[in-house]
């Protein structure tokens, strides 16, 4: 999905309808991606796959924060999970645009010699961006996704089949 401010006079109703295309264009594909992986290892037969999106005004600009989780259930009482965070963050300035993936860990329990605590297992940001480019951006950052070495490995997830 294109998104051309160039082809047509830039008003603020235009720039909403791109803000809004480019976000459900990055959901979707970030969806897409997440179950992916879900479908691909097996996280556990109580596993679950959560969407989050947040978009919030940030000073002069505004934020959008895309996160598919994978939460793997450890115990009930206390409630402990292990979780899988991918994430595309959006930051829309008045000059510019920003995309941000990452994938992070975030464990109550060790796995494969990952201690408890925040990992951060992948990160790209790609700054500078016009709004016509957000759309090419985020599919690169997807596309560079699915090329990870396989991340749920490193945690001892095993691949099914």
């Amino acid at each position: 999905m294109r998104i051309s401010t160039e082809e047509r006079s830039v008003t603020p109703e235009s720039v909403a309808v791109d803000v809004v295309a480019a976000l459900s264009h990055c959901d979707r594909a970030l969806g897409d991606y997440a179950t992916t992986i879900k479908l691909d290892y097996d996280f556990g037969p109580d596993s679950e796959l959560y969407p989050h999106l947040v978009f919030e005004p940030q000073g002069s600009g505004a934020q959008a924060d895309i996160r598919k989780t994978i939460r793997m259930p450890i115990s009930l009482r206390p409630f402990l999970s292990n979780e899988i965070g991918i994430q595309i963050m959006l930051t829309f300035t008045k000059m510019s645009c920003e995309v941000a993936s990452s994938v992070e860990a975030h464990l109550d329990r060790a796995m494969a010699g990952w201690e408890p605590g925040v990992h951060v297992l992948y990160r790209k940001v790609s700054e500078g961006l016009r709004l016509a480019e957000l759309s090419e951006t985020v599919d690169a950052h997807i596309l560079d996704l699915y090329r990870l070495p396989t991340f749920p490995k490193s945690l001892g997830i095993r691949p099914r089949g």
